[in-house]
């Protein structure tokens, strides 16, 4: 497990309480719904992955996205009610990719807060600006874990975060509380 999926998994795990208690809590079906809807080329949709563990479970329900990309995804969800979204793409990857994760991207938000594409596609460039301004500073400073991260707290108590590596892009959503 890379260090990104790690750092994801520990905020969607530290959300979770909080999202099955927010009176707010996005729906889960309509989260995928609009996601397929808005994901144009992409044609998203989310299936049930066959899980095998050990012990107890999370009591988390999980999806993976499917698409015509490569682009990874999870969805997480506590009943009916969104927890968590999670894309990433690995590095290196083609221009078609990348635009390809920005749309998911943009489907992922127009989906979770109802804005209009426009809205979405600019706050997804202002993100990948402002990580790769972070990624650049912490590579000339040498920092031992090069990354470029950006959080926001966005209304309806969602949180947003894209994290870029040398290695992989991830954008994450979370239902706060």
């Amino acid at each position: 497990m890379s260090r990104v999926t790690g750092f994801a998994l520990v905020l969607a795990g530290a959300t979770a309480f909080a999202a099955s208690a927010s009176a707010q809590s996005l729906d889960c079906k309509e989260f995928r719904q609009a996601m397929a809807r808005n994901s144009g080329d992409l044609k998203a949709d989310f299936v049930r992955p066959l899980v095998v563990s050990r012990g107890g479970t999370s009591g988390l329900d999980q999806y993976d996205l499917v698409s015509q990309s490569r682009v990874d995804g999870v969805l997480k969800c506590q009943g009916e009610s969104f927890v968590s979204f999670e894309a990433t793409i690995h590095l290196p990857a083609a221009r078609p990719l990348i635009d390809q994760f920005a749309a998911a991207q943009t489907a992922a938000l127009m989906a979770t807060l109802g804005w209009p594409h426009a809205r979405a596609r600019e706050r997804v460039r202002s993100l990948a600006h402002e990580a790769a301004d972070y990624l650049r500073g912490s590579a000339e400073r040498g920092d031992v874990e090069v990354a470029g991260k950006v959080e926001e707290h966005l209304p309806g108590g969602v949180d947003m975060g894209t994290i870029w590596t040398a290695t992989e892009r991830t954008f994450i959503l979370l239902q706060g509380g």
